[in-house]
């Protein structure tokens, strides 16, 4: 009993003991710092009493890790002053950080800089200068100049003298060399090319060799071999360099060429197998093709039907696959509830049921109310994301809305219809839509001033997209360029048939890991026959606001009626920005808007051009940044203010 007693006694003293460590004399890092970051190391320690060999331990881990990060001579002495306390006293000896990096050689300073910075253990304020990093750090600056095309380029790092906070400043000096190109690519195979591959690798010569386009040739070599049947293909690369010119060589080991003999679905139960079925009809019997299998698979999954997916290959004899589809199919029905407040908008409150795959036939089925301040919108829409057994994206839509501005009220209530198709390889998405609705107009304006006030109005539009951005919601770089026409009649009191078209392009250029700039430009016209009053005020454009010039309040930008906004038929609008991070997902941006609205459609060019500038605060969120900013004018006339704060999500442009 007493061995019992004694062996419980000493249990329950090693688990309440635990050693406290203490660090004093450092300079460069606070204790709290040092602590958290090797916590993982020290935690051993730390949950044991203290003792003069874990107090060694916990000493040679401060003193490894400060040797690493800045101060290569320190020394750390421990001692145990009692009560489980660990007390490590530091001196740091002479500090070794990265200072300031400067460039000769290239003008792409900001860059080269960033990359040697990169390879040094710290963060932006304080990089440990190591000897290894000096040189990791200038082969990433050779790297990042050969990946545009400067194969020879060379770059030396040189110490500077200390600066005045006693870091080591360092210059690197750059010799690009000469821009290469590329002479037209060989290729080795036991199956020829076919016509295709042979006519890209020709057009490649003369462009410039940088990474980008020797990924994507290489990329298109793959391609093409797999969708003549060669999964299992091996592809190797060579490159030499051959005066300005570098030559790529590419050996293709094809391997064995399959074809499909059958192709199963597993894991439906909601769903229709014809709705699934339909869209791998022609693979039985074909030559397998991995990526557009692939393709079609993730276009299916993007229907929300379905959770997960996996393709089981089985090889037979013949040189044949047999091929299952696994599917799970997801949560395909449910509702959800939104918040939110915008400078325009006010509160915004909304409800919506959803039904991502409607009777088993993977139609999305999408009914919601949205409530703000300005009014009310109820809506129901069904979408086939397989119209007709094709690659086609039909949606019908039902809607009935209200809503109040500063110049006139409006009750609007119709359909409208869409008919979408992609040419992914093309970045191009075209749109035909029609839509018919009714509305009632209601203000204090004369009718000669805002046009029909009861009217309805149908339309025919056709709208072209061209999209290369990274991300359609957090856009960080690429180009997106769209052009939307239509023909419409507005039918009231009398008709007023109309022509409208409106173009936008907006470039999104990556800076730095931290920094990128956005360059955006839109406009239009809107030609009704006869004269432009004539044209019911809800089917005007309207500027001002948070996304096109943002020292006005929403839509009071252009011609007015009293104090009241009566909108335009002729419009413009460029924006620049450049965002730089400030930590985590929080950005700063700086802006610069312009544009003009004139009330007729030939009369663009003598409206007046207004101009804003101004500065905000973004947080990025999976639904889209998040926007507090305020536009301040530079072309303010007496009558008009000097600037104007806005919140909203989503992006300007």
């Amino acid at each position: 009993m007493r061995r019992l007693l004694t062996s419980l006694f000493f249990a329950l003293s090693a688990l309440t003991q635990a050693a406290d460590i203490d660090i004093v004399g450092l300079r460069s890092y606070s204790e709290k710092f040092l602590l958290e970051t090797i916590a993982g190391r020290l935690e051993y320690i730390q949950k044991r009493d203290a003792t003069p060999q874990r107090a060694d331990d916990a000493a040679f881990l401060v003193k490894s890790y400060l040797h690493t990060h800045g101060l290569p001579e320190a020394l750390v002495e421990w001692s145990l002053p009692g009560g489980d306390n660990i007390l490590l006293t530091v001196n740091e000896g002479p500090p070794k950080f990265l200072g300031t990096v400067s460039v000769a050689g290239s003008d792409d300073i900001k860059k080269i800089a960033e990359q040697f910075q990169a390879a040094f253990p710290g963060d932006e304020k304080k990089r440990a200068l190591v000897t290894d990093s000096v040189s990791s750090g200038t082969s990433r600056v050779i790297d990042l100049l050969t990946s545009k095309g400067h194969w020879t380029a060379k770059a030396v790092a040189t110490p500077l003298p200390r600066d005045a906070s006693g870091k080591i400043p360092m210059r690197i000096t750059v010799n690009k060399g000469p821009r290469y190109l590329l002479a037209p690519p060989k290729l080795e195979s036991s199956i020829s090319p076919g016509s295709n591959l042979t006519r890209k690798l020709q057009d490649v010569k003369g462009t410039t060799a940088n990474s980008e386009t020797i990924i994507r040739i290489r990329k298109s070599v793959s391609e093409h071999y797999r969708k003549r049947g060669y999964a299992g293909l091996e592809l190797e690369m060579a490159k030499e360099i051959k005066g300005t010119s570098l030559q790529l060589f590419f050996k293709v080991t094809p391997g064995t060429r399959f074809k499909v003999r059958s192709f199963d679905i597993k894991g439906l139960a909601k769903t229709l197998p014809k709705h699934v079925r339909s869209r791998f009809k022609n693979i039985a019997g074909s030559t397998f093709d991995e990526n557009q299998i692939s393709k079609d698979i993730k276009k299916l999954i993007t229907t929300g039907a379905f959770a997960e997916s996996r393709l089981e290959k089985t090889e037979t004899p013949n040189k044949e696959l047999d091929l299952t589809l696994h599917l799970k199919e997801a949560k395909a029905r449910g509702v959800s509830f939104s918040a939110g407040f915008g400078s325009y908008e006010g509160v915004i409150l909304g409800a919506r049921y959803y039904d991502r795959n409607l009777w088993g036939r993977l139609w999305n089925l999408n009914a919601g109310i949205e409530v703000t301040s300005l009014g009310a919108l109820g809506e129901v829409s069904l979408t086939d994301p397989y119209f007709l057994d094709r690659d086609l994206q039909f949606n019908r839509r039902l809607f009935t809305l209200t809503r109040d501005h500063d110049a006139y009220s409006k009750w609007e209530s119709g359909f409208a219809m869409e008919l979408s198709w992609d040419l992914p390889e093309h970045y191009y998405t075209g749109t035909l839509g029609f839509s018919n609705s009714y509305a009632d107009i209601s203000s204090s304006i004369p009718t000669d001033i805002i046009g029909q006030e009861n009217y309805g109005v149908s339309r025919l539009s056709f709208r072209q997209r061209y999209d290369r951005r990274d991300d359609p919601t957090l856009t960080t770089k690429g180009l997106l360029a769209e052009l939307d026409t239509s023909l419409g009649i507005s039918l009231g009191d009398e008709s007023v048939p109309f022509f409208e078209t409106t173009a936008e392009m907006s470039y999104y250029k990556k800076l730095s890991e931290n920094s990128r700039y956005a360059l955006g430009i839109r406009g239009g016209f809107i030609k009704p026959s006869g004269d432009s009053s004539n044209l019911p005020i809800d089917l005007r454009e309207f500027l001002g606001g948070a996304n096109t010039v943002r020292s006005f309040t929403e839509r009071d930008l252009g011609p007015k009626y009293g104090n009241d906004p009566i909108g335009g038929t002729s419009w413009w609008v460029a924006n620049a920005e450049y965002t730089r991070k400030i930590t985590g997902p929080v950005q700063g941006v700086l802006f610069i808007d312009a544009g003009a609205l004139s009330p007729d459609p030939d009369g663009l060019f003598d409206a007046d051009i207004e101009v804003a500038a101004g500065l905000g605060i973004r947080l990025d969120l999976p639904v889209g940044p998040v926007r507090l900013e305020y536009g301040y004018s530079l072309t303010r006339d007496n009558d008009e203010p000097a600037g104007a704060f806005h919140f909203a999500i989503g992006a300007t442009f």
